[in-house]
């Protein structure tokens, strides 16, 4: 198979065709176990549900979700069928520096800006015109929303979700699974399983458990 194939119909999912457009990437179709999916999608078919990749485990597979919990069920289970080729996408209107380290299946969309030193851990959604700086590790599956400003040495664990136009401040902790607010100032460092809001960002709710485990 020639083509990528596209997790998912949504916004997320449209985007990230553009992306591929961007670089040039034959895309084959899309793939979404949602009953009311449409039948084409920028005039690309809908190829089946997610089983379809079990019959196609040598495919590019780009992960078209953002909620960090869901893409992370879905590549569990993507892996648990065997497929295993995730390609990492960088759009051509993005900045990274040459001492930025990405994972796999990662995606960089346009006008986002990694500066240097910055480690991006596995299947991750830099969104547009976010900007990460210095020594900043971005966890596995974490979501960076458009307008995102992390500062330099920031840790951004495991499944977190931060929020369009948040802003990390330097040095600060985003605990795993959790969940930064749309124009949050984060000054302190934020548990894991804990929602944050407001300028300064403060705590609002706290889960017992990690989001894919409920």
């Amino acid at each position: 198979m020639n083509g990528v194939v596209i997790v998912g119909t949504g916004g997320q999912a449209r985007e990230l065709h553009a992306l591929l457009e961007a670089l040039d990437r034959p895309c084959e179709g899309f793939v979404d176990d949602d009953p009311g999916r449409p039948s084409t999608v920028h005039g690309l078919p809908l190829l089946g549900d997610l089983n379809w990749l079990d019959l196609h485990r040598d495919a590019d597979v780009v992960v078209g979700i953002g909620a960090p919990a869901t893409r992370h069920a879905v590549v569990s289970r993507l892996r648990a069928m065997g497929v295993d080729r995730f390609p990492t996408l960088v759009h051509p209107d993005a900045s990274v520096g040459a001492r930025v380290v990405l994972g796999i299946g990662v995606y960089v969309c346009p006008g986002a800006v990694l500066t240097t030193d910055v480690r991006v851990g596995d299947h991750v959604l830099v969104n547009f015109a976010a900007t990460i700086g210095h020594d900043a590790l971005l966890e596995d599956h974490v979501t960076v929303a458009p307008g995102v400003h992390v500062s330099g040495a920031v840790t951004v664990g495991q499944g977190a979700d931060v929020g369009t136009g948040a802003a990390l401040l330097q040095g600060v902790q985003i605990g795993a699974w959790s969940i930064v607010g749309a124009g949050a100032v984060v000054r302190e460092a934020v548990a894991p399983n804990t929602t944050v809001v407001g300028v300064p960002a403060r705590e609002i709710a706290r889960r017992e458990t990690d989001w894919q485990l409920g």
